[in-house]
């Protein structure tokens, strides 16, 4: 059977040849010029979709990383305002403590409830602070509205009957760090401040600022005995209110060591994604660079085959 081919098949042929030709070399030269394997879906449908996955992976990883430096921010201003707290307390108690002191005359007592009462302010400034952008660290969710301010009850005080009225609420702000853990930034004033807990972990009855202001009107009462119940129980509830403040910055140190640790982690996973993607993407310049030469030898001989081969004609052979 005689096969015949037409010129318009010949030409069709000639010219599809040479498009894939420079298709191909196109597509090895975006590679070369961008330094990746895989430039578009086509170049490689199958590790496409696997460095898409390695990448929103990665980009979740990037995610819990930047919680991870937030949520650590936000627990170390906390932990340092809590140690301002700690050591005005612990203030406040060596004063009281040696204000008991039989020795002691009313001017000296008076003038140890003048200090307390001074260092009263500072814990209630503490207990009100702001944040970077200006939000109220110990008011729970409400962290817009200032939290601690003196009420206009008289002693003797007590949480029915608080010196210092509480507007925040019992809201605890939480952050994803992993995919499946949360971690607590920040405590509400209720339970730093206001529940006041005994060693066995009962409330007083009594908020911080209660047992301070009624130490200072114990100090500032003439005749005042240190045998008294008044005095004992404001220096037990001093003395509970800095171990209270001493668990939740236990609590908050042991969160900031946790997120160091899964900060390490995530930083190796970061590392290895980064290689996953690398070996999945990355260009063999070698091996392109060869291609590319290749192509081109491949490319200017079909060029020339069909040159040559558009000018035959049947009249050349008459």
């Amino acid at each position: 059977m005689n096969m015949r081919v037409s010129s318009n098949q010949m030409y069709s042929s000639g010219i599809s040849g040479i498009q894939r030709l420079q298709s191909d070399l196109y597509t090895l030269q975006n590679q070369v010029d961008t330094g990746r394997r895989i430039v578009t879906p086509k170049d490689d449908p199958v590790g496409s979709a696997q460095a898409l996955v390695v990448t929103q992976s990665s980009s979740v990883n990037d995610l819990y990383i930047k919680n991870q430096g937030t949520a650590t921010t936000k627990l170390s201003a906390l932990d340092s305002t809590l140690d301002g707290v700690g050591k005005e307390l612990q203030n406040i108690y060596d004063k009281a403590l040696a204000a008991g002191n039989g020795s002691y005359s009313d001017s000296e007592r008076a003038a140890v409830a003048a200090e307390l009462q001074a260092r009263l302010g500072t814990l209630v400034q503490l207990a009100n602070t702001q944040d970077g952008t200006g939000r109220y660290v110990f008011s729970g969710f409400q962290s817009t509205t200032q939290p601690f301010a003196v009420s206009a009850n008289t002693s003797p005080y007590s949480l029915g009957n608080t010196h210092i009225a509480y507007s925040g609420d019992d809201g605890v702000q939480n952050l994803q760090v992993g995919a499946a853990t949360t971690v607590a930034t920040s405590t509400p004033g209720s339970e730093v401040f206001m529940r006041i807990r005994d060693s066995s972990g009962n409330v007083t009855g009594r908020s911080v600022f209660d047992a301070v202001k009624n130490m200072v009107d114990f100090l500032k009462t003439p005749g005042a005995s240190a045998s008294s119940t008044t005095y004992k129980t404001a220096l037990s509830d001093i003395d509970s209110a800095m171990s209270s403040v001493s668990r939740v910055r236990a609590t908050v140190g042991a969160s900031l060591s946790s997120l160091e640790t899964m900060g390490d982690t995530a930083a190796d996973r970061k590392l290895q994604y980064k290689e996953q993607l690398s070996n999945l993407e990355d260009l063999d310049y070698a091996k392109a660079l060869s291609d590319v030469s290749q192509k081109k030898l491949q490319l200017e001989a079909s060029q020339a085959t069909f040159a040559a081969t558009a000018k035959l004609s049947l009249f050349d052979h008459i």
